[in-house]
């Protein structure tokens, strides 16, 4: 599986983006649909790309990634799961290597208590939780009670990314507040989840985090730079402002550190 390809495809997922930035991805449709006398994709120098046939277009991904998808969700999970697995694996990390986290549970932490994993059959215990806090890395969510008054929400779940299938729809009918990475990738996670509501925390004088040298993480905003798009919610926006006036990004932990 080429990464650059599946980060070309998910460029479509609200967009129409330029020939420019999927020119690797174009290259390889373009032999993949002369091969099979197929047409899905169009393109055009100094014109927007434009995905013609969507089941065409899946089945292109799935049979020259050597994968298996239908669309977006399928692409989100599939690199969701493939990243954390790199991550428990192979990382020195310590940050990367808490936690494994399974397809098939929603991590939950109640305020002052340990996290635990509900599978779908126990997901109705749950019911009575409307306002919950989302948080995206794993030492943030394992530590939140060394910064809990900085939320009102009593309940927090651990996304992981775009998190897992079972994740996303709990959260579909909740009031959601986000606090993420404040990166490209964490404004496009934030954007492309549905809630009954949602929000994003953004902490006092953010700002000051893009300034300081010991936050700001240079390197992986200059890998991220390709996968920003053209238009952000309100929220998000104000966050991709101070990514682009900085040319850096900030993770998370850095932010309520004890």
């Amino acid at each position: 599986m080429n990464k650059k390809i599946i980060t070309q495809a998910f460029l479509f997922e609200y967009e129409n983006p330029t020939n420019y930035k999927i020119k690797e991805l174009a290259q390889l449709a373009a032999l993949y649909q002369k091969e099979n006398d197929v047409f899905f994709l169009y393109t055009k120098r100094n014109e927007r790309a434009v995905i013609k046939n969507k089941k065409e277009f899946f089945k292109f991904i799935s049979e020259t990634q050597n994968i298996n998808v239908d669309g977006f969700e399928d692409l989100h999970n599939l690199m969701s799961a493939s990243t954390r697995a790199e991550n428990i694996t192979y990382s020195g990390n310590s940050k990367l290597r808490y936690i494994k986290v399974f397809d098939n549970v929603v991590i939950i932490k109640k305020k002052g208590d340990i996290p635990k994993l509900y599978q779908q059959k126990q997901l109705s215990e749950l019911e009575h939780i409307k306002k919950i806090v989302a948080i995206e890395n794993g030492e943030s969510f394992l530590n939140v009670d060394n910064y809990v008054e900085k939320f009102t929400q009593e309940y927090f779940v651990y996304l992981g990314g775009y998190s897992n299938k079972l994740t996303r729809e709990f959260l579909k009918t909740k009031d959601v507040c986000f606090f993420l990475d404040f990166d490209i990738e964490s404004m496009n996670i934030y954007d492309g989840f549905e809630c009954q509501s949602k929000t994003l925390h953004i902490p006092d004088k953010m700002e000051t985090f893009f300034k300081n040298k010991r936050c700001k993480n240079t390197e992986l905003y200059k890998k991220q730079r390709a996968r920003m798009r053209d238009s952000y919610s309100k929220e998000a926006s104000l966050i991709i402002k101070l990514i682009k006036n900085n040319d850096t990004v900030v993770e998370q932990e850095f932010i309520y550190q004890t």
